[in-house]
């Protein structure tokens, strides 16, 4: 067993797996959601520590423009993110950063 990240342990992964396979679909499911909510409070505290002058609007449409791919965005929410300089972090742009370090 090859461990997901580079700073676990294959013992760590093993125990972790343990772990998890002792929760009940329910306990799994509730950990999803509590995930999603965090990393949803994650990136709404960083849109507003960068953008701190910005209403609720336009918090909202850099929140959906971080997390939806750009023509998901235009198809479902009628505005491109592009136009409105909120593509700093569109999916082409962090594969380059990625590439890069």
């Amino acid at each position: 067993m090859k461990p997901l990240s580079p700073d676990t342990t294959v013992d760590a992964q093993r125990k972790h797996y343990e772990l998890m396979q002792r929760l009940s679909p329910e306990q799994k499911l509730s950990m999803a959601f509590a995930l999603t909510d965090a990393t949803r409070q994650l990136v709404l505290a960083d849109l507003k520590h960068r953008y701190p002058d910005a209403d609720a609007e336009e918090l909202r449409r850099r929140f959906i423009a971080r997390v939806l791919p750009r023509q998901d965005v235009i198809r479902a929410y009628g505005f491109d993110p592009k136009a409105e300089g909120f593509d700093e972090f569109d999916r082409e742009s962090l594969r380059r950063i990625k590439k890069i370090r």
